[in-house]
């Protein structure tokens, strides 16, 4: 008998020798021959202003630097906007197309704009201690209140002769009463040790850290690495003394300045890459110079823009081998960009109005320095964000700050309402105010109402889910019929959209669309499918997607678990309870229901009617379960309850109210104008037909009537023409009708007296 055939045990014995062959159906060899599938986003790319496919320079690696605030003030929802942007973009880069993404952002803690406002801050400060009752027969003191007014109205900016007047002033403030001034505090702006070059940089990390807790509650993430100009202006020196020595910069009256003509005449380097228009728009490149800019005959051409700005009196200084002086603006982003991520980076990025001058610069410098063709390989810039089709500043009163924002609307409301709007597009907001206050916005209405939408699904999910924790139960029957053959397919279809969305220039408003209709039809299938025939691991799987891509997207605490979670400021609320005990977590909701139960006792024993009980009930549902988080939907077959922030819920009740106050005023004064117009009807048919061309706007008109009280002539004498006759007859038949009508009214209302 012959030996049985041996076959090589589970999985190759080597490489050469698989265990079976793989007969690969012919899709899959077609899909091989087409390479990957997952390709990377078409990103709108300012130096082509197209789509362009986005490809790393390294493997999965992508550098990128995107310019931070100049913390000078407080932030508003411009930049909220523009941040919130960024940080969409780079979720979904690293979350959804896996990029291995580091994430650089400057601050600019040293400029113009903080310089004047630390030397505004102090002369305020000592403008008002000084117009104090205590000294207002000083004679110095007043003589040094004039002196610095005068300046400070004049709006010159001479900030060394503002220090001298604001010094002089507290000298005398300080002669006058010592004990106003605490010794040893340098940043006293009575102190005789204040100084610019301590007091830019206090102000400057007060708005940093505002700044930087704003993002926190927006939900927006920390940067990898931050960097910050007050800790690289010695490397920012090194950095201009290579670009002067490589021929793009020279050395004018202290000042350093790049050489742009020199630039542009090299074979290697292009200035307007970005803005076609840069080399002529000088008036717009001066803009980016700061409000303190030099003498512009220290230049050898109008577009020469300045590296290093030699110091004037009242103005913070570093040493440097041409003399003292600070950065320039655009250079701060070319050295600490240059040393993070070396002489290429993937992609950079900030609001469209740093296009010009800014990002122009920031590229022609680093070329010069590296002395390469290409720095950057995608610039991308998001859209403005106006007010009212304005910009905004404080000048226009339109300065809206996002704490102030916060105040009304969550975080996730309004990363919402950038979402619906693609992020390199130009978006309005209309403020809506009360008493000159803004109370919100026009556009937040649509973002409030999409947030609800995904809300309501949570809970509908989760109502499904606690049937059948884990969405698996080996009692229940699993087999897929028709309803759900059907949304699996809208699911596959949400995923293909979702798909396409992302790659053309990460489109977050038909994202928001596709999720929306899959909500659609999964509402659709739990509305046509019996409670009990519900397959809830269909439902889990819609439920986990779209979970997903909101995590994405930032307006989802994770993707782990189906649901909004918490963001930004919206998870310092619910902090606030963590750590607790039991007893103190479900106190609330016990201290309710006891309360609730004190009533039905109450009611009962009193022989209250169904009517009371049903109160009862609705002050639960609307005021006492709303109060500790908790609301209730009225449903056939039992309430469902959802848990949410109460804030949000006495929000939602406020809007619930005044919308439905809105239409109660609506309907009442189109029954007070029905009302009107009945009246005015009643009173007109009142008129006896062969009167009514005697009174009233006929009354003057006409001297001569037939038998029926129709007009023949008019008060002149002259006969009525037939057609006008004709007109008028028609008027006198319509009010017969209308008055045989009336008459027939009041007939029956006497009968039912």
């Amino acid at each position: 008998m012959s030996a049985p055939p041996m076959f090589p045990p589970f999985g190759p014995g080597c490489a050469c020798c698989p265990p079976t062959s793989w007969w690969r159906p012919e899709q899959a060899t077609k899909a091989m021959a087409d390479g990957p599938r997952r390709d990377g986003p078409k990103l709108l790319n300012t130096f082509t202003r197209t789509k362009v496919p986005f490809v790393p320079l390294e493997g999965n690696r992508v550098g990128w630097y995107i310019c931070g605030p100049t913390v000078y003030d407080s932030a508003h929802m411009g930049h909220a906007r523009n941040y919130v942007n960024f940080d969409v973009l780079r979720k979904v880069m690293a979350e959804y197309f896996r990029y291995d993404v580091r994430f650089v952002m400057n601050v600019t803690d040293i400029d113009d704009k903080i310089v004047m406002r630390a030397h505004l801050r102090r002369s305020e400060e000592v403008l008002l201690i000084a117009e104090g009752e205590g000294l207002k027969g000083n004679g110095s003191v007043q003589t040094g209140i004039k002196a610095l007014k005068q300046l400070l109205e004049s709006g010159e900016k001479n900030l060394g002769e503002q220090e001298r007047l604001t010094g002089e002033l507290a000298d005398a403030i300080r002669a006058a009463d010592p004990s106003l001034v605490s010794n040893g505090d340098d940043s006293h702006p009575l102190s005789k040790s204040w100084s610019i070059q301590d007091a830019y940089l206090q102000l400057a990390h007060k708005f940093e850290a505002e700044f930087m807790e704003d993002m926190r509650l927006m939900g927006v993430m920390k940067p990898d690495i931050l960097t910050r100009v007050s800790e690289y202006t010695d490397k920012i020196v090194t950095y201009i003394e290579q670009i002067i020595e490589r021929g793009y910069a020279y050395a004018s009256n202290g000042s350093v300045y790049f050489d742009v003509p020199s630039f542009e005449s090299s074979t290697n380097h292009k200035y307007a890459k970005l803005n076609k228009s840069a080399l002529e728009n000088v008036e717009l490149a001066m803009d980016g110079e700061g409000a303190l800019v030099g003498d512009a005959s220290e230049k050898k051409a109008e577009n020469d823009f300045v590296l290093w700005k030699k110091s004037k009196p009242g103005e913070p200084s570093w040493n440097s081998p041409w003399g003292m002086g600070r950065p320039g603006w655009h250079i701060e982003c070319s050295a600490m960009c240059s040393d993070v991520l070396g002489e290429t980076v993937d992609i950079n990025g900030g609001g469209i109005d740093l296009n010009f001058p800014h990002h122009e610069n920031q590229l022609a410098q680093s070329e010069a320095f590296f002395d390469c063709e290409q720095w950057v390989n995608t610039f991308i810039h998001t859209g403005h964000l106006h007010i009212d089709g304005l910009k905004m500043s404080k000048s226009l009163k339109n300065f809206i700050t996002i704490g102030s924002t916060l105040e009304m609307y969550s975080a996730r409301q309004v990363r919402f309402l950038f979402l619906l709007h693609q992020w390199s597009d130009p978006m309005d907001l209309t403020p809506v105010a009360e008493n000159e206050k803004v109370t919100g916005f026009k556009q937040m209405e649509h973002a409030v109402a999409i947030e609800k939408v995904f809300v309501e699904f949570f809970h509908s999910v989760k109502g499904v889910m606690r049937n059948t924790p884990g969405g698996y139960s080996v009692d229940q029957e699993q087999t897929w019929g028709e309803h759900e053959r059907t949304l699996s397919t809208a699911i596959d279809t949400a995923r293909d959209s979702v798909h396409k969305a992302m790659l053309d220039n990460i489109n977050t408003p038909a994202v928001i669309k596709a999720l929306k209709e899959l909500i659609g039809a999964v509402n659709v299938y739990l509305q046509k499918v019996d409670q009990k025939e519900v397959r809830p691991l269909l439902i889990d799987s819609a439920a986990r997607f779209i979970t997903t891509i909101l995590y994405c997207l930032g307006v989802a605490e994770t993707s782990s678990k189906v649901g909004f979670g918490e963001i930004g400021a919206d998870a310092d609320k619910s902090k606030k309870s963590g750590g607790n005990s039991s007893e103190e977590t479900l106190a609330p909701a016990l201290d309710l229901i006891v309360k609730f139960r004190d009533e039905m006792r109450l009611l009962a024993k009193s022989g209250a009617d169904v009517n009371e009980l049903m109160r009862a009930c609705d002050r639960l549902r609307d005021e006492g379960l709303p109060a500790i988080g908790v609301k209730l939907d009225d449903r056939d077959g039992g309430a469902l309850w959802k848990m949410s922030d109460p804030e949000e819920l006495k929000k939602e009740q406020k809007r619930e109210l005044e919308a439905k106050a809105k239409k109660e005023e609506e309907t009442r004064k189109k029954k007070e104008e029905a009302a009107r117009k009945l009246a005015e009807k009643d009173a007109a048919a009142k008129i006896d037909p062969s009167e009514m061309f005697k009174i009233g706007e006929y009354q003057f008109l006409y001297s001569e009537f037939d038998s029926e009280g129709i007009p023949l002539k008019t008060t002149d004498g002259t006969e009525i023409a037939k057609a006008q006759r004709k007109k008028l007859a028609k008027v006198h038949g319509a009010q017969k009708t209308a008055h045989e009508k009336y008459l027939a009214k009041v007939g029956m209302d006497n009968l039912k007296l």
